[in-house]
């Protein structure tokens, strides 16, 4: 469940200093600031992506082994 709880909290972006960053946005005339925070917020969500699908594939990992681990232990049985 930990990962709910990162997953929500990296769904948004609270900059580290929010008055500099405020101050930066108001005096970003040629929009790098902004062109920098979209980049940060893109990237973000890639990496949150591609954790998401290795930790749905490591559990269908998890759960082939067990049902291996389940058939081999009832033909071992018979």
């Amino acid at each position: 469940m930990a990962y709910d709880r990162r997953k929500i909290a990296n769904s948004f972006y609270l900059p580290k200093y929010p008055l500099l960053s405020g101050f930066a946005s108001l005096m970003d005339f040629t929009g790098s600031h902004r062109r920098y925070l979209e980049k940060q917020i893109l990237e973000r969500s890639d990496a949150d992506a591609m954790r998401a699908d290795w930790e749905a594939v490591g559990e269908d990992l998890w759960w082939a082994i067990g049902e291996y681990e389940k058939k081999r232990k009832e033909r071992d049985s018979e």
